[in-house]
């Protein structure tokens, strides 16, 4: 089994200038995806979704963001970004939603992240257990590249949160593919569901974030689950896995949880950036209420 890090929650420290970056429009920005110095240019870009539309931002030091495109083309309902870098060629992975609720997960294509290809969609809700809920959802893509093989990670199924008045996810699973536009063969179960025994995924899996780790994986899940009065609550907490599958919760979870001010109800999904200029880095959405609430984009990190 791989070795789980000692990444402790009190380890984990705010950036002072939380919060990062406040929606431009509404009330929602969320999910941030990063691109690092030396990737594509010189600077530090992130993709994040809103309401219906994909946001791009360019920073110098990711810290101090910038917003530099609207992305409102892809469709009436876009947003869980997840990029992929391969061969010259970014691939954007993006639920799709259809105007009332239900998803599917798409993919474009581009070489200069200003213009993408057409939609094409690879994986869309067919088992009982991704239909479950009020909604019928795929979502949260995560890609990985192991060998020759694309595995897919996503959320299915939803569960509803009465006191915020939405869905969020109740499964994680995955589906491989020899190319990258699929076809895609699910795995057909969860491997990460709602367990009473565990108190922080106690309501449902939420997302899960794979990363390559020390010969095996390591996995960022923002499970939900209901405090002691009752209201909905989203944290981040850490795993890891020998292959992907089967995984193993850090004994100290949740690494990241709701505490007050601009994360006072939920956190939510993140990307990762390692070792930067001595740190490691999460940077995610949090929102500071329940229905009604605003979701902005935050970071911790933790010194190495």
């Amino acid at each position: 089994m791989v070795e789980v890090p000692d990444w402790r929650p009190e380890r984990w420290r705010d950036f002072p200038q939380n919060p990062l970056i406040e929606p431009p429009v509404h009330d929602v920005i969320g999910d941030p995806q990063l691109i690092l110095p030396g990737e594509y240019d010189g600077r530090w870009h992130m993709y994040a979704y809103g309401k219906g539309v994909i946001y791009r931002y360019v920073s110098d030091d990711g810290v101090e963001w910038e917003l530099e495109q609207t992305i409102n083309y892809f469709a009436k309902w876009a947003g869980l970004v997840y990029l992929h870098h391969e061969g010259g060629t970014w691939y954007m992975f993006y639920t799709k939603g259809d105007g009332r609720g239900n998803t599917t997960i798409c993919v474009r294509e581009s070489r200069d992240l200003d213009e993408w290809s057409g939609e094409r969609e690879i994986l869309k809700p067919e088992l009982d257990w991704e239909r479950e809920g009020r909604r019928i959802q795929v979502r949260n893509p995560c890609l990985l590249k192991i060998g020759n093989v694309y595995r897919l990670y996503y959320s299915g199924g939803t569960v509803w949160f009465d006191d915020c008045g939405y869905e969020e996810p109740k499964y994680v699973s995955f589906a491989e593919a020899d190319d990258i536009y699929g076809p895609y063969e699910k795995y057909g179960e969860p491997i990460i569901k709602p367990d009473k025994r565990i108190p922080y995924r106690s309501f449902g899996a939420g997302a899960l974030k794979v990363f390559m780790w020390d010969g095996g994986f390591l996995g960022f899940n923002n499970g939900l689950y209901k405090d002691g009065e009752g209201r909905s609550r989203s944290a981040i907490s850490l795993m890891v896995s020998a292959d992907g599958i089967e995984w193993l919760d850090a004994p100290y979870n949740p690494i990241i949880a709701p505490t007050e001010g601009w994360k006072r109800a939920m956190v939510y999904q993140l990307d990762m950036v390692f070792n930067h200029d001595g740190k490691h880095i999460i940077y995610y959405n949090a929102r500071d209420g329940w229905r009604g609430g605003v979701e902005r984009i935050g970071a911790s990190f933790i010194e190495l």
